[in-house]
């Protein structure tokens, strides 16, 4: 089972939507979900505060920005 990371921030509502989108993949690949509140975490913030929602995953050399859809989490996430 691997791990992933999801940088948002309370009242996002692309965060939300993300989520929407995320939450089914993740839950068929049998991945777990670290949920990072970037403004609990200063350099969660410098690096993505203008770009959440974002995804991290560590087989991935870069993180998958938003804007993302249901077939680019398939090919993004292991």
């Amino acid at each position: 089972m691997g791990s992933i990371r999801f940088y948002t921030t309370a009242g996002c509502h692309l965060c939300d939507e993300a989520w929407q989108l995320l939450e089914p993949v993740v839950q068929r690949r049998g991945l777990t979900v670290e949920c990072v509140e970037i403004m609990d975490d200063t350099d969660a913030e410098a690096a993505y505060a203008e770009f959440i929602p974002v995804i991290e995953c560590p087989q991935r050399p870069r993180p998958l920005y938003w804007p993302f859809g249901m077939a680019d989490l398939y090919r993004y996430l292991p």
